[in-house]
């Protein structure tokens, strides 16, 4: 990744980017530019450093800062900016590459350009794992940043204490380390790259912070949910009260790190008010009991839930949880959002724009499972849809990465689930079909080790198509009606 500036003192700006709707991490986020490396960077010269992996990560970064911003630092003569965008236009449109640029036009690249700044990994919750590299780089005398719609959709400068402001305010949402290289920023030029350098050691001491929204704390913890998903993320909501929304992990050392965040914020002034759940599965109240004991809150869920946990309030469709406004309101609006799970509950934040979705959706391109008969197809259908309706822009969700964009990544969710639909509906011309050949048939591009999941959900189609009279069951097997 790169960290762009311009300016000194008080007048220092960064380049921010904002991520694309189509992208499948984190769309909509706030982020600096930068990417995976490429084949190409191996091939691309650069004087200053001999380890050959850093070399590879400087090409790297060299590339995708030009690519994205059409900003090339490190050359030792700069060419003028029209010849500039002519050569990223080429390397953009895939006929060249930068080595072969460099080689037609006799650029030479050195590592002083680029200053270390940092190295992330993402978090547990994470299906997507990365580790990212941050290079400071002072934009070049003449040039400026630009970005192609794509795979980013703005990019701006900005005052980092300005960008910190719009974050408190709730007005951008962006990773860790975008906060943590903003802080630094914001400190000023002296010492700057050594405090980027150590800011992900002192970002995990004494405890990793996940905020990538002001009052929004997430917390991943260890659990056994379905594959690929490893960890349920629990969420701290508010600023001055919280509402804890399902604390998963039940294991000790997983509690005891949620209850270590906890400890963290309550030094700030923050304090445990109640407990949500947006339903029963294990994987999303491991660690209830150790909170209830611990904090003596009241839980709440819905009533479908409380048919399994103990809770404390009934939670119904449209009621609000109320917590002590800090600098914005922090009132949760519940959504009864069947079709995972009877209880299935999502909590809107509507201020940010912001919703806890719990397994109603995952995060990154996966799908639920919704498995019969606590699972209902129409039933999650229509909760999809109702959420169309609703004042989302973030979703926070229970398993993999929250994400931005969300009105076009719950109309692809609902395509999705047709296109299933249409799929188990052309497998049933054939005549009776067992449910284990219809999944062969229907889940043909799903790898067979995940298909006795998929035969859940298939199942779940039957069942809608079958209320609908559009299939039927004979024996042990399913035919079109």
């Amino acid at each position: 990744m790169v960290v762009l500036i311009r300016g000194r003192g008080k007048d220092l700006e960064t380049f921010w980017v904002r991520r694309g709707a189509e992208v499948t991490v984190m769309p909509g986020f706030m982020a600096f530019p930068g990417g995976s490396v490429s084949a190409q960077d191996r091939d691309l010269p650069i004087a200053g450093v001999s380890d050959r992996e850093e070399a590879v990560r400087r090409a790297c970064a060299l590339r995708e800062a030009f690519e994205e911003t059409g900003v090339l630092t490190g050359l030792s003569s700069a060419p003028a900016p029209p010849d500039l965008e002519a050569a990223r236009a080429r390397l953009l449109e895939g006929s060249v590459t930068l080595p072969e640029l460099a080689r037609e036009r006799g650029w030479t690249f050195c590592a002083d350009a680029l200053a270390y700044a940092g190295r992330w990994q993402t978090p547990p919750f994470s299906t997507s794992r990365f580790d990212a590299v941050y290079y400071l780089v002072r934009v070049p005398e003449g040039q400026e940043p630009s970005v192609h719609p794509g795979e980013l959709a703005a990019g701006e400068w900005i005052r980092p204490a300005a960008a910190l402001e719009r974050y408190r305010r709730g007005e951008a949402v962006f990773a860790a380390p975008v906060l943590w290289t903003l802080r630094a920023l914001a400190e000023g030029e002296e010492g700057l790259a050594e405090r980027l350098a150590h800011a992900p050691e002192i970002a995990r001491d004494p405890i990793q912070r996940i905020e990538l929204l002001w009052g929004i704390v997430l917390v991943p913890m260890k659990t056994r949910p379905l594959p690929p998903a490893t960890h349920t993320n629990a969420y701290l909501i508010g600023e001055r009260e919280m509402a804890l929304v399902d604390p998963g992990g039940g294991e000790p050392e997983e509690i005891a790190r949620l209850f270590g965040v906890m400890d963290t914020l309550a030094q700030e002034g923050r304090t445990l008010k109640a407990v949500l759940l947006t339903h029963h599965h294990p994987d999303h109240i491991g660690g209830l009991e150790a909170v209830r004991a611990r904090y003596a809150v009241p839980v709440a869920a819905h009533a479908q839930t409380a048919a399994h946990v103990r809770v404390d309030r009934v939670l119904a469709d449209r009621d609000r949880v109320e917590l002590a406004a800090g600098v914005g309101a922090w009132d949760l609006r519940v959504i009864h959002t069947p079709g995972h799970a009877r209880g299935h509950l999502c909590f809107l934040h509507e201020r940010t724009r912001s919703c806890f979705c719990g397994d109603h959706i995952v995060g990154g391109g996966g799908t639920v499972i919704v498995d019969p008969p606590e699972g209902n197809m129409a039933a999650y259908v229509r909760s999809l849809e109702r959420l169309l309706e609703e004042p989302v822009e973030t979703l926070f969700p229970a398993h993999g990465s929250p994400q931005g964009a969300a009105q076009r990544r719950i109309r692809w969710l609902i395509a999705h689930r047709r296109e299933l639909e249409q799929k188990g509906l052309a497998a049933l011309e054939s005549g009776p079909l067992s449910l284990p050949r219809l999944v062969e048939r229907a889940y043909a591009d799903t790898p067979a080790e995940l298909w006795p999941y998929a035969e859940r959900s298939l199942l779940a189609h039957l069942e809608k198509l079958e209320a609908e009279g559009r299939a039927a069951r004979v024996g042990e097997g399913w035919q079109r009606a």
